[in-house]
This record gives C-alpha cells, structure tokens and sequence, in this order.
C-alpha cells in the first residue's frame, strides 16, 4: 500500500506545478518541502518567464513562434544544449505561461521585453508567480509538509517507491524531485560548477535566503544511479562585491574595462551574455570606471535601477552606497587617470586611451566600438575619477544536475528510465545548456517540466491501477 500516489520532494515552482497537474489529474499528492515556507527560488526571483507565441506576445501585434524561439536558444548556445529538452521547452512555454495567466497571474502587457539578446521579445515580467501556485495547490487539495528534508530515496528491484524523511518512510508509486539547483553547496560548486568556485569568496547565489537549495536532488538521483550532465554551465551574474545582493544589471553608464585596460563589451549588454565575456577576459575580472559628474548625475536617475519592473531594485549603484564605499576605500579614487591606473593596477597609457577614445564617441553622440545606445552619454573626463571591481560570479542559476526524457523521467548513466522517478525545474542539467538564453528561463523550465512531470507521474500511476484492477 502506497501512502500517496504521488511524493514531490521540493515546493518551489516546479514542484507546485507538478503537485497541481498530478492532483488535477486524479493523483493523490503530497509536496515535502525542506523549508519553514513555500516557493523556493521561484518567490526569490524577479518573477520573469521566457516565453514564446503568447497572449501577450500577441496583443503587443508580436508575431513569434516555437521554432524561432528553438532556433534562438541553440545558436545562441552553440548547439551546445540538448536538443529534445530545449524543443519541448520552446513548445510548451507559451501554453505553460497562459496557465499561470488562468491561475491568476497578470503579465503586463507593455512590461514585455528582450531579456537576452533576442530580436523578439519574450521575456514576461510580472509579480506573484509562486503565491499563485501555492494558492492554486491549496485549491486543487495538494497536501504539504514544512521542514521536510528528505535524505534517501526508497528502491525496490530497481524502481523508486518512495523517500525517507526524518527517521520515517513515505510510500508512493512516483517521486518527483524539483529540489531546485545548488548554489547554497560550496561543495558541489566546487565538483560541478568551477567557474563559479574560481572566484572564491565572492562567489554566492541569488537563492541565499532559501538555505536548503543544497542539490539534494542531485544526491537522490545519483543513489538511485541517475546520470549528471551539463557540468560548469549556468549563469553567473555580474556583481561590484558592495553587497550581497541580486544585482544582475551594471549600470550603463559605467565604462568596463579588463585587468589591460580595455573595453570588451557593450556595458549595458544583458545578463544572458554579459557574464560569460566577463568570465572569458584576463583574470575573469573587470573595473567599472567612472567619473564625478557621472557620479551625482547617474547613480541618482531611478531609470537604471529595476529594468525587468520587478519591483526589486537594489542600491548596489545607487549615489549614496557609492558615496559610502569611496569614503570607505572599497571604491578606488585619484585624481587623474595615471593614478588611477597605477591604484587599480593596469596600464595607465592604455586606460587613457581607452577612455580617449571613449569620450569622443560621448561627443558624438555614439559608440563606434560596441554600440551601445544610450538616450544619454556619460563620459569620463572630470574628476575625481572612480573604479571599482566587477566580477561574474553571482549563481543566478546552477546548470548541472539530472537528465530527463521527453516525459520528464530521469535516466540513469545509460540513457535508461529510472522508473519511478520524475524531476523538474533547475534540478536539471539538460535545461540550460552552454548559454542561458534570457532572462525567466528559469521559470519556463519549471513551470514547462513541472507541468509535464506531475502529468507524467499521475498517467503512471493511475495506468498502474487500472491494470491491477
């Protein structure tokens, strides 16, 4: 006798959305969840969804399809990423987001934006994805337990049949993980994750006020011999180090150079690339410079603080905690361009140059080497100047983890079903692939495999009872 039909380790995103779909399909569900709350890193982040041929879309007159999103995210990656994952990721956003729509969520139509370097717009801002789904899994009469930290999973003759949970066993005919990733283990961002290890004590994840995103989910399915894959991928955002915060955005009117003294990017570039450039320069370090002027005239303009309208602006570039870190040391300060070269330990000729050319580009109203646009220009040219060491080495989001089929089965280090097992969300290592596509990736792959995970398990198992009827 099974206790439930079906066990959910993990209440963020992912897991809600498969305890809703199984219970809606027939199954009876119970989600443990490690924490003393729901939502995981789904209630942490700024809420954006990547989607494609959405309602949305459509009422802003955007024209967009599956195949053009599909063809996105490969290039964009290379081809470095798992073709039937990314395909039905594409296939089902669209239909994933109007089912948030139906649970109450609002994305504003004219929020709607690029959030990667895409030329249509697909990425959804909007606030309240998890109270949603945890709304919509007390209506659908999904059960729950806080402060459930599963350690084990229960196998028979090869097949999952439930967990262990604080000294007791839980029954069930299919177990789900969607424990979410890993960036709370120095562990394992040490083993799987060595990019973002590389940068040491800077190094966090945005999931820090979510202690228990440990990648359990990784070491249950590898006791139950799933198969790791997608090792040193994720993203990583850029960060001053001023505080620990989400930052995700530099500032546009910064100018970035590397540990030489040249500019190698477009500094209002999105995160979905930026941190990967910042990551493959000298070092894998950069210093924003800036000037005076641009000091009391820029870090005070609220336009550059919450781009994706999320509501969760941080003060990482704001006039009064760069203020406090001049006058504190963390942010260096010369008067002239020489000393400042010589502080932040690159070639001063080369810094002047760079900064030379940079102006006369501010003067022309342009960016003649990587084009960035801006309705203002801010040069650097009057000092005090100012720089301050960025980094990418914030885990936005963790790549490694499990492999899944189509039907969100995990399989073992053969390409075999584990059966019984079912996974979703950033427990995956074949969801992100070698680049993060843009920004709400992360909950298009919890809510899409979510979806089809608590689908898959409940089909299962009520299939299973009908033959032993």
């Amino acid at each position: 006798m099974n206790d439930f039909d079906v066990i959910v380790v993990g209440g963020g995103g992912a897991g809600l959305a498969a305890g809703i779909i199984a219970r809606q399909a027939g199954a009876s569900v119970m989600v443990l969840e490690a924490d003393s709350k729901l939502g995981g890193a789904t209630a942490l982040s700024a809420s954006v969804m990547y989607a494609c041929n959405t309602s949305i879309q459509r009422a802003r007159g955007i024209s967009d399809t599956p195949d053009a999103m599909f063809r996105y995210v490969m290039t964009l990656a290379g081809w470095e990423a798992n073709p039937r994952i990314m395909r039905i990721l594409c296939e089902q956003s669209g239909p994933a987001l109007e089912w948030l729509i139906g649970l109450g969520v609002q994305f504003p139509v004219d929020y709607l934006m690029c959030s990667g370097i895409e030329d249509v717009p697909r990425g959804h801002p909007s606030q309240g994805v998890a109270g949603a789904l945890i709304n919509a899994a007390g209506v659908a009469g999904v059960e729950y337990a806080l402060g459930a930290r599963v350690d084990g999973l229960l196998i028979e003759g090869g097949r999952v049949v439930g967990i262990r949970v604080g000294g007791e066993e839980l029954r069930a005919a299919a177990v789900v993980l969607t424990t979410g990733g890993f960036g709370n283990s120095p562990e394992m961002i040490e083993q799987f994750f060595p990019t973002a290890a590389a940068h040491g004590d800077w190094t966090y994840a945005v999931h820090y006020a979510a202690p228990f995103i440990l990648g359990d989910g990784i070491t249950l399915g590898q006791s139950a011999g799933a198969a790791i894959v997608g090792k040193d991928t994720g993203l990583l955002l850029p960060t001053s180090g001023l505080g620990k915060w989400i930052e995700a955005f530099l500032p546009p009117w910064i100018v970035m150079v590397n540990e030489q003294g040249r500019r190698f990017i477009d500094e209002s570039a999105p995160y979905a690339v930026s941190g990967y450039v910042m990551n493959s320069q000298p070092g894998k370090r950069a210093f924003a410079v800036f000037d005076e002027p641009t000091l009391e005239k820029a870090s005070q303009d609220m336009r550059f603080a919450d781009p994706y309208h999320s509501g969760t602006a941080m003060p990482t570039w704001e006039y009064s905690l760069l203020r406090q870190s001049i006058d504190d040391g963390r942010i260096i300060k010369a008067d002239n361009i020489e000393d400042l070269a010589q502080k932040m330990g690159v070639d001063a000729v080369t810094l002047a140059a760079t900064l030379q050319r940079y102006n006369a580009d501010c003067e022309q109203g342009c960016d003649s080497q990587y084009f960035k646009q801006m309705d203002e220009r801010f040069p650097v040219r009057n000092g005090p100047f100012y720089a301050r060491e960025v980094r990418a080495c914030v885990i936005g989001q963790t790549g490694a983890g499990l492999d899944i089929n189509e039907q969100a089965q995990v399989l073992d280090e053969h390409g075999q079903v584990i059966p019984g097992l079912y996974a979703a969300g950033e427990v995956l290592g074949c969801a992100v692939g070698k680049r993060y596509s843009g920004g709400g990736m992360g909950i298009c792959n919890a809510m899409v495999f979510g979806r089809i995970a608590g689908q898959s398990a409940a089909t299962a198992v009520l299939r299973r009872e009908h033959i032993n009827d």
